[in-house]
């Protein structure tokens, strides 16, 4: 039998009658319901308002009732608007019978509510809780296992923030002799978490920057960057540590202009309205008649590389260690690294 044929089955047995004020009272309460839903941010979202929505559906076609079928919260609520007595009690039915949580008081409630129902329409309603609650089960099980990786993955972090395998030296002389055998990657990776606010380490980048094979993705991530503070500035009344980044900036440009930079491959993360920022000021400089003292290949002559740098390190202004990634596949190697932390390793 169809399921329209199951509704007017249910229908012409159907003894249930509602007076007007209580008729009006169910509309009211799934047209609300479905109201609240339907605005959401995501709305009509999971199982069982797949199964309520299909119930609506199949209620205005056992009634004949022609409605928008586009699955908005305004034709869900002209549909239940137009549906009879009967249709509505179903549809109440089938609100707590999908959406309630199992508990006993629940389900005895659920008895309750299709105890005047055709037994199609009970039995169909009963299999779909049924359906609703093992897909409940398995989202929840799926949370308590992504909850539990979380906890590990947060445990092993802890583990690497503090870890003294995991930690370079970043002083000076070290941080020097370290970089000059990294890769061009790393040295984006440097440059990217550089600050310029500090002149302890800038023989580091200044060493990179004269490097032929130091990308050019790495020299716009330094060289826009400072620009924002420093290009329409005056060396002469800078402070020392500011104007050796003035000099950097223009050695930067200069280098860039000449094509002393021979690889192409990363991208900067410079904000475009920083680069816009910077050409905005060369126009403006140039207009005055006072132009920068330097050049660098304009915006149509710029090309730059697509790909993310890869590296075994991370840094922050004064901490260099092993990126998390890098040292979660390593730990399993040190013997009985991490179980028994921090006494795994000797500081």
């Amino acid at each position: 039998m169809s399921a329209d044929g199951i509704r007017d089955q249910g229908q012409l047995d159907d003894t249930v009658a509602l007076t007007d004020e209580k008729a009006k009272f169910y509309r009211d309460y799934l047209s609300q319901s479905a109201l609240v839903q339907g605005f959401s941010s995501r709305p009509f979202d999971g199982l069982s308002w797949d199964y309520f929505l299909a119930d609506v559906e199949l209620e205005a076609r056992a009634a004949r009732v022609d409605v928008a079928r586009d699955g908005t919260v305004g034709s869900v609520c002209d549909t239940i608007e137009r549906l009879p007595p009967a249709a509505l009690v179903r549809l109440m039915a089938a609100l707590s019978v999908y959406f309630t949580p199992w508990a006993p008081e629940n389900e005895a409630q659920v008895d309750y509510l299709l105890r005047p129902l055709d037994a199609a329409t009970a039995k169909r309603m009963r299999q779909r809780r049924h359906a609703v609650h093992a897909a409940q089960a398995i989202a929840s099980k799926q949370e308590e296992t992504r909850r539990e990786a979380a906890a590990q993955q947060e445990a092993l972090q802890s583990q690497w923030r503090q870890c003294p395998r995991a930690k370079l030296s970043s002083e000076p002389e070290d941080f020097l002799r370290w970089i000059k055998v990294q890769t061009p990657d790393t040295w984006h990776v440097i440059v990217l978490a550089w600050d310029y606010n500090s002149a302890y380490r800038d023989d580091v980048i200044e060493w990179i920057f004269e490097q032929p094979t130091c990308d050019l993705g790495t020299v716009a991530q330094f060289f826009f960057t400072a620009a924002i503070g420093l290009a329409d500035q005056d060396p002469e009344e800078l402070s020392p540590g500011y104007r050796r980044k003035w000099l950097l900036m223009k050695r930067v440009a200069d280098n860039w202009e000449r094509g002393h930079y021979l690889r192409n491959e990363l991208q900067h993360s410079v904000e475009a309205s920083d680069v816009k920022y910077y050409d905005e000021l060369v126009a403006q400089r140039e207009a005055d008649g006072c132009p920068l003292p330097w050049k660098i290949p304009g915006p149509e002559a710029r090309r730059f590389g697509s790909r993310l740098p890869d590296s075994a390190y991370c840094y922050e202004p004064g901490h260099l260690k092993l990126n998390f990634s890098v040292w979660k596949r390593h730990h399993e190697r040190w013997g009985d690294c991490g179980k028994d932390f921090p006494r795994c390793c000797p500081a």
